[in-house]
């Protein structure tokens, strides 16, 4: 008899191994709200693969439990790793993967942590079963994106180099790890990462209109520096000494102000209609590269942005979207005209659309 977290017995064409990316569990966090979750979830709903069983290790004591629902899908507990993401990518749990290879008869291996991807085929070695490797990388350890001096970046090459092909946000994510790796390696293996990296680009859910606020603001992204969270309030900070006509809308749980409001819930959907409240969102990145999941979660609400002119935004809602600035003192700008009424409110329907994950899931085969 299956354990309650084991997929239903079944005859599936192919057996899946999915190398996890969690950086969102642990004490006082939620893993069913991490990014590689939510991603994982959204291919299962939309890719239309239930012949093939996927098995998805987890860390101990952080059960992704969302996963349960879905009857193809196999999870096995892989033992202590790192809360602390840049740990975590170098603490590679070989024993638990050592005995999911000898018991499973893994027949793909798709790596969303290319980290780990060498080490993972170090230990393959005991197994007589060569399984094509491919995979899809979230996060990037490069200063573009803050990160620390000694980090996993090589590794992270190291791995991809391991792959048939690895999945990557968007063009600009793509061109800037080529450009950083060119830095260093010769160009007959940049070639190869030319032709492993693809932009699969991540999608959002079906387009549901808000029952809108009218000046509310949302920020409903971390509070971790690339965010711009710290310079985003300060710059509320000044607006509210002018004027205390607007609320902001937030995800972050430790900002109390006069002018905030929390929208954090434990039920995603009671969430997204909490951000589909919002009159106008706000994307403050600066050194980002990483695909924002909280601003397509907000345009598939029918929530516009004001986002970056830079980084991978101009391919996620077009080069001549009308909300797209500058520095900061063009943000401010396009802001407070907006609360004035001097810029009419986008209609994001198209954008979210596009972004559909029926529509973006035709350039990821993993089979």
């Amino acid at each position: 008899m299956n354990k309650f977290w084991e997929s239903e017995v079944g005859n599936y064409d192919k057996k899946v191994l999915i190398v996890p990316n969690y950086t969102h569990f642990g004490e006082g966090k939620n893993i069913n709200a991490d990014s590689f979750v939510l991603v994982m979830k959204s291919f299962l709903d939309n890719a239309g693969y239930d012949n093939l069983q996927f098995i998805i290790p987890y860390p101990n004591g952080s059960m992704p439990t969302d996963f349960m629902k879905y009857k193809n899908v196999k999870l096995i507990n892989m033992g202590n790793v790192s809360t602390f993401p840049p740990l975590m990518r170098i603490q590679f749990p070989h024993l638990a993967f050592k005995k999911i290879f000898a018991e499973e008869g893994v027949d793909i291996i798709w790596s969303h942590l290319p980290e780990w991807t060498n080490q993972l085929l170090i230990v393959r070695r005991y197994t007589p079963v060569t399984q094509p490797v491919l995979g899809y990388c979230h996060w990037w350890e490069i200063p573009e994106n803050g990160a620390y001096n000694h980090n996993s970046f090589w590794n992270n090459v190291q791995g991809m180099l391991k792959m048939k092909v690895c999945g990557v946000n968007s063009q600009w994510v793509k061109d800037l790890v080529i450009k950083r790796a060119s830095e260093f390696l010769n160009q007959q293996t940049i070639d190869k990462l030319e032709e492993i990296i693809q932009p699969w680009y991540l999608g959002c859910d079906e387009f549901v209109e808000g029952n809108v606020r009218p000046k509310t603001i949302l920020f409903n992204h971390r509070a971790d520096g690339y965010t711009g969270a710290e310079w985003f309030f300060e710059e509320m900070d000044k607006l509210w000494e002018q004027r205390q006509d607007f609320k902001v809308l937030t995800s972050i749980a430790s900002v109390a102000k006069p002018y905030t409001e929390s929208i954090r819930h434990p039920n995603r959907e009671h969430y997204l209609n909490n951000v589909g409240s919002a009159d106008i969102g706000v994307g403050c990145f600066t050194k980002y590269s990483a695909w924002s999941m909280s601003t397509t979660d907000g345009l598939s609400r029918g929530v516009p942005y004001i986002l970056p002119k830079e980084l991978c935004y101009e391919e996620m809602v077009g080069e001549n979207y009308p909300l797209l600035y500058k520095g900061k003192k063009e943000f401010v700008k396009i802001l407070t005209d907006y609360l004035d009424g001097k810029i009419e409110r986008p209609n994001t329907k198209p954008i979210a659309e596009k972004l559909y994950w029926k529509n973006q899931l035709n350039n990821w085969k993993i089979d």
